[in-house]
């Protein structure tokens, strides 16, 4: 019985792919969402071992699913020597999204970096309306039908878009002491072929960019039901490229859901720490702000939560990210064991309409304070209604850190580290309803028992995964960051607790 359930649960999810609200979503109702019980206040047995070394990795094997996991992929025909190839489609699959993404966040700094061009900035949601609105019908469904299109004539970019790229190119022949600038070049010399005008290339990368932005934005508008718009959100997501966003705001609900287990269970202690796609906030969608060189905040921000919630303890506490992206990876591991130096600036700008929560400005205005200590904010412009400081954190602190590259996906740390806690966000959205499996597959397998899994995926499909692997949901809660009667800006995050042996 506990099969069928399963795969009907599993056959259903990879039909309709629910979808995630990542930090930005509208929510169905302004309560609390609560499942189940509260968190077990069972305190936390002593650390069995130092995390500081590397662990090592391996590829997921099928024999290392449940049964009813071995099951439901032999029903799709891909027993243990079909799994493999499965795993090794993945993989590539994972490499081939990993470059799109960065096309991705290309064309994002391309419209909106003031760094190489005086040209006004251009918001990629709205270069994406114009750039449709000057397709011919035949175009215009050609180019948003579901599988891949072929991208339209190059010269139906908009004319502010063209200009950006025109001076984007020109930058790329001068010598250049932006960082982001500089990478764009040597990614560009890595992939663009040296036969193809690099015109022609990037205009390609902005049609493919600008299409996921128009179905999400604006043919997204054609569903009426709740959950027909979540299953074609969710459709997008499980095929775009992969992004490194990230915002200083995610992580207000990832302290929330600390700040629940600290209630819950006074005595808990969480040292060993493992965080999957920290992100970098290199060229987002939306918003980007030159003001600082890139920087990951998720690290620094769970250390300063688990620190001043009195969760870990300073001398044993050790916190791993993993990621599939070298630039982030890199980041990390760049400033471990040296004194690290952020510009802390929200991602959500604060209006008269759409006014910042109470809860979002103390913990904005704290954040830092049992990591580092505040220097002066950074002046720049383009930051009207922002809130922003900068924060130089210790060195005994970033010492606390490593980074390594890993698939969650087809990849866990064997033997287990037995993690306390392993933080997730705006990572599943990504993975379709196979790849969700095997990765909380093997983010069960790296939990210690009694440990913690946080995350904000939204798809149900979660709670049937995650409760046969012992990995119950024990509370969902939604976190309001920005105030707005139109646009309301939300957070979500679950928190699982993993059974003892």
């Amino acid at each position: 019985m506990k099969c069928f359930f399963l795969a009907r649960v599993l056959t259903e999810m990879a039909c309709r792919k629910l979808t995630r609200f990542g930090v930005r979503f509208r929510p169905l109702g302004l309560t609390l969402l609560w499942m189940l019980a509260v968190i077990s206040p069972q305190p936390r047995p002593a650390a069995a071992s130092d995390t500081s070394a590397q662990p090592a990795k391996r590829p997921i094997r099928f024999n290392d699913l449940p049964a009813d996991f071995r099951l439901w992929f032999e029903q799709q025909g891909l027993g243990a020597e079909g799994f493999e190839r499965s795993i090794s489609s993945i993989e590539r699959q994972t490499t081939e999204r990993e470059t799109l993404g960065e096309y991705d966040h290309l064309i994002y700094f391309l419209l909106q970096s003031a760094s190489f061009t005086a040209e006004p900035r251009v918001e990629p949601a709205l270069s994406a309306y114009e750039f449709v609105g000057r397709l011919t019908p035949a175009e215009k469904d050609a180019y948003l039908a579901e599988g891949a299109a072929p991208p339209p004539p190059v010269g139906r970019m908009p004319a502010s878009a063209a200009r950006r790229l025109g001076d984007f190119i020109r930058a790329l022949g001068r010598p250049a002491e932006d960082e982001r600038l500089a990478y764009f070049r040597t990614f560009l010399h890595k992939q663009a072929a040296p036969s193809e005008p690099l015109a022609v290339h990037l205009s390609a990368a902005y049609a493919r960019a600008m299409r996921f932005l128009y179905r999400k934005e604006f043919l997204s508008r054609q569903f009426s039901r709740a959950e027909d718009l979540a299953a074609f959100v969710a459709t997008l997501y499980q095929g775009r490229g992969h992004s490194t966003d990230t915002q200083i705001e995610a992580n207000y609900a990832v302290y929330t859901a600390l700040s629940v287990v600290r209630a819950q269970a006074p005595a808990t202690q969480l040292n060993r720490i493992l965080i999957v796609g920290p992100g970098l906030d290199f060229a987002p969608r939306t918003d980007l702000i030159d003001a600082s060189s890139p920087q990951s905040y998720q690290p620094f921000a769970v250390a300063d939560a688990l620190l001043g919630l009195k969760l870990a303890d300073p001398a044993r506490l050790r916190i791993h990210c993993v990621d599939i992206n070298d630039r982030v990876i890199d980041y990390v591991s760049r400033v471990s064991g040296g004194e690290a130096h952020l510009t802390l600036i929200s991602g959500v700008p604060e209006t008269d309409a759409r006014p910042l929560d109470a809860g979002y400005r103390t913990y904005f205005r704290f954040l830092g304070q049992s990591i580092g200590a505040e220097s002066p904010p950074p002046a720049g412009q383009g930051l009207a209604g922002r809130w922003l400081k900068s924060l130089r954190v210790r060195a005994e602190v970033t010492a606390r850190l490593s980074a390594a590259k890993l698939n969650l996906i087809t990849e866990r740390y064997d033997p287990s580290p037995n993690y306390d806690l392993i933080l997730v966000t705006n990572v599943f959205p990504y993975f379709d309803a196979n790849e969700l499996l095997l990765a909380l597959t093997n983010v069960e397998a790296m939990l210690a028992g009694g440990g913690y899994l946080i995350h904000n995926e939204r798809r149900a499909i979660v709670t049937s995964l995650t409760r046969t692997l012992g990995l119950p949901a024990m509370q969902t809660r939604t976190v309001l960051i920005a105030a707005s009667p139109t646009v309301p800006i939300y957070d979500g995050i679950t928190i699982h607790q993993k059974k003892f042996p």
